[in-house]
């Protein structure tokens, strides 16, 4: 972050160092809170970006959060109201997002913040909601530039599942865990290499590419299209050869999904969901019980890889570092899938290592070796701390 930056937001701040108190505030009289100045939204969130943030959480009637390195600040002091919450955010929404937030209580939205140092605005992800005391939304800033894959300390070879001429793939974890910006840092590194056609569809639009060798057209949900299942309806009348799917949110998202692998595309999308066997088991589950017997076999024909990660907290306290799961279908996995045997996936991705497959404990355990993550978080992380053990030599 440039000085203007720091400058703007030490001007929003000066008079108020009490905003950046620790959670929980310092112990003694805090001061009387106080309705949130006008325009202050803003240098809250240059200050997010200056102090590394991954999320700002702004709430109607309650102080301001900040989440660093995974740990929450409050920002004591300050509130915003419910009339300043709908001038900054929900004013100027596209009807079909306006509708969404009054009719089902929440909706994702984008938010653009001026960049001093660049003619490109700083942008975050938004989900705004309502509460039981009010409204909320939560920010999660947005890289300026996509970074590659040594970038997000992934590895290299991570790229080879969006070789497939056509099929799916997933990319899961829990909230937070980056894996919208795995998915981007894949679309890029195909948009740098490849001449291709590719359709996103996003619930908003995050990174924003610019087309290279690939022709890329991004789709907002509620601004270009109703949901992902029609945008991914409309897509296959689109020559697309790679489309991104935001999140598999529902069953006529799913079987979109599906049809679009089989049809000769490849089909990039999230779910969230701690390994590959929940994320097959998730899929089908949102079928009807007569539907999943045929959507498990739709699975085992066109699922292509399930890359799995978590961040985890650095040794040093100063970042999160991410482990990740690589499981690649083969014919063994596949048949697991359509005699529903997904709990068998662990120990049949064991046996199939040569395969391109890593378990979760395996790619944990070379991050510890590497000095990234202390043995306490290893172990904690770990599906099998007795694996994890055994591997460093201290069964």
């Amino acid at each position: 972050m440039s000085l203007a930056a720091q400058t703007k937001v030490a001007a929003a701040v000066a008079d108020n160092p009490q905003w950046l108190q620790p959670l929980g505030g310092t112990q003694g009289t805090q001061p009387s809170p106080s309705p949130l100045p006008p325009g202050i939204l803003n240098p809250l969130l240059y200050r997010t970006l200056v102090d590394g943030a991954s999320d700002l959480i702004v709430s109607t009637h309650r102080e301001p959060t900040m989440r660093i390195v995974g740990k929450l600040k409050k920002v004591n002091g300050v509130r915003i109201t419910q009339e300043e919450f709908s001038a900054v955010l929900l004013e100027g929404l596209p009807p079909l997002k306006r509708d969404e937030f009054e009719n089902k209580g929440s909706v994702d939205l984008s938010y653009e913040l001026e960049n001093p140092d660049s003619e490109k605005p700083h942008r975050f992800r938004v989900n705004a909601f309502r509460h039981n005391e009010g409204w909320s939304a939560a920010f999660r800033p947005i890289w300026e530039t996509i970074p590659t894959l040594g970038e997000l300390n992934l590895p290299g070879h991570l790229t080879e599942v969006t070789a497939f001429p056509h099929g799916l793939v997933l990319v899961t974890g829990p909230t937070g865990s980056g894996k919208s910006t795995t998915l981007s840092s894949l679309i890029e590194h195909v948009n740098q290499n490849r001449f291709v056609h590719i359709i996103t569809l996003e619930d908003p639009i995050e990174y924003l590419y610019t087309s290279r060798h690939s022709v890329i057209h991004q789709r907002e949900v509620g601004t270009h299209l109703e949901s992902f299942a029609s945008g991914l309806k409309a897509a296959l009348r689109e020559n697309p050869d790679i489309i991104l799917v935001g999140e598999m949110r529902d069953k006529e998202t799913v079987a979109a999904a599906l049809t679009a692998a089989e049809t000769g595309h490849l089909v990039l999308s999230t779910l969230h969901t701690a390994n590959a066997a929940q994320a097959i088991d998730r899929m089908v589950d949102v079928f009807p019980s007569h539907q999943q017997s045929q959507v498990r076999i739709q699975l085992a024909s066109v699922l292509r890889a399930v890359v799995t990660q978590r961040l985890l907290p650095t040794q040093d306290g100063a970042g999160r570092i991410p482990v990740v799961e690589i499981v690649r279908l083969n014919y063994a996995l596949a048949n697991l899938i359509r005699e529903q045997k997904t709990h068998l996936f662990t120990s049949q991705i064991q046996t199939s290592r040569g395969d391109g497959m890593v378990l979760f404990d395996q790619s944990l355990a070379e991050v510890y070796q590497k000095g990234w993550i202390s043995l306490e978080e290893a172990l904690r992380a770990a599906h099998d701390p007795k694996y994890i053990k055994s591997v460093l030599g201290l069964a």
